[in-house]
């Protein structure tokens, strides 16, 4: 049975038919926990690579919800060409292993940033990556790097993730369309359109020459292509943007990214997003699978960043030790990131941190777990993170936090002047999840 087919039962069972016709309205819903979901997580870096050099710019973020032996993925990569094969690998830190799961095995759209889809795992593998998240590494490989353009160890998370929101990534769009095979208009051509099985969303921000995009979906066969089209409800128009072409694999459920259009056409969209409608493409309907009017009504959309240290340092103070002796402790950090989030300690000395946005939007963060990082490296962080500013912006969903791929800023051994401060730099990825 294909996945397709698959995919569809398991629809039908779970929602009914009714269910899917509001969940349409709606939107999709946010990835939920159930008691035998897990969540993985993996910043992907060039520099993380054993035995071959990766792309020094390179950065991904990787998250799984294994469901059973049902292995959802979402990645999210910058930096990197279109990535050619995605997999999970057997091997811990510094330790290259055979691959152990595979998302795709073939090139994805040059205009990708980020995809999701589905795989079965082996339940020995499941049960492995669940006791041993940190014993796998999420590798990505482009046509510049055959052996591997990025690579993360994964870590488990302690609360469900939208991995759409990880597909869409930081941007917040301002066009959305729901589609189906109700939309489409049969023509005289000899192509096949609309679905009945299908239905996808679509979230776009049209900016100066380009269309940034993310299309996920339900019920469809292999995907080969996605469009913007100009045109009223029931007639066909000609195709204004391309965002995406190529076939996708089958397994493959959405696909996000950035795709260049003449600035014009960028404009009129915007002006009048009612004149255009998006069309999904699949090999079975070449005419259009599920087409959906584009609309610039208010919604909301899941969303997720990784914004790496630009400047930093952890911030340490001499203090008296229960021995009697004197050793530099944690008093504080302070660190501009990317997109401009500043990072610090509530209260020197009892934190906890702060990540504020310069929209606004601010979460605290718990530690939840530490890994070591190597000798001279901060360790890893896990943290549980809760709301503290706006209620709209780059971290307003956010409820997990990781630092990942941590550099330098361990304070001073030995003892010390009382009183005195040492300032460590540091580097790391901070990657906020909701």
């Amino acid at each position: 049975m294909s996945i397709r087919k698959i995919q569809n039962i398991r629809n039908f069972v779970i929602s009914g038919a009714f269910l899917a016709a509001a969940a349409l309205l709606a939107g999709p819903a946010p990835a939920q926990a159930s008691g035998d979901d897990v969540y993985l997580a993996a910043g992907l870096r060039g520099a993380n690579e054993v035995g071959t050099a990766g792309d020094a710019d390179g950065r991904s973020t990787v998250v799984l919800k294994i469901s059973g032996t049902e292995v959802t993925f979402a990645a999210r990569w910058s930096k990197i060409g279109a990535p050619a094969a995605g997999h999970v690998h057997a091997g811990a830190k510094g330790v290259n292993g055979e691959v152990k799961l595979e998302f795709f095995a073939k090139p994805l759209p040059r205009t990708a940033h980020g995809v999701t889809g589905t795989v079965k795992a082996d339940p020995e593998l499941v049960e492995s990556l669940l006791g041993d998240p940190g014993g796998f590494y999420a590798n990505l490989h482009d046509a510049a790097h055959p052996k591997g353009a990025v690579r993360g160890q994964f870590h488990r998370l302690s609360k469900p993730v939208d991995l759409n929101g990880v597909l869409h990534d930081s941007d917040q769009a301002t066009l959305s369309a729901r589609a189906d095979a109700a939309q489409e208009t049969q023509e005289n051509d000899g192509k096949n359109r609309g679905d009945p099985d299908g239905q996808a969303t679509w979230w776009l921000r049209p900016d100066g020459a380009s269309i940034a995009y993310t299309a996920h979906w339900s019920g469809l066969g292999p995907v080969t292509g996605g469009h913007v089209h100009k045109g009223a409800d029931g007639k066909t128009g000609p195709v204004v943007a391309d965002l995406f072409a190529g076939a996708l694999p089958e397994n493959v459920t959405g696909v996000a990214g950035v795709t260049p259009v003449p600035s014009k056409v960028a404009k009129r969209i915007s002006a009048n997003p009612a004149g255009y409608y998006t069309n999904l493409h699949t090999a079975d309907f070449d005419g259009g699978a599920v087409r959906g009017r584009l609309s610039a009504e208010p919604f909301t959309h899941p969303r997720a960043l990784t914004a790496d240290v630009l400047r930093g340092e952890q911030i340490y103070s001499c203090t008296q030790q229960p021995s009697g002796g004197y050793a530099f402790t944690q008093l504080g950090v302070t660190a501009k990131l990317r997109r401009g989030i500043d990072h610090s300690f509530v209260t020197p000395g009892s934190g906890p941190p702060q990540w504020i946005a310069p929209d606004g939007s601010a979460v605290r963060g718990a530690v939840v777990t530490r890994t070591p990082n190597g000798e001279g490296n901060i360790p890893e962080l896990m943290l549980d993170a809760t709301q503290a500013g706006a209620d709209h912006g780059l971290l307003a969903h956010t409820t997990q936090i990781l630092r990942l791929n941590t550099k330098g800023g361990v304070a001073p051994a030995g003892t010390c002047a009382p009183g005195t401060e040492a300032k460590v730099p540091y580097g790391t990825d901070y990657i906020f999840l909701g």
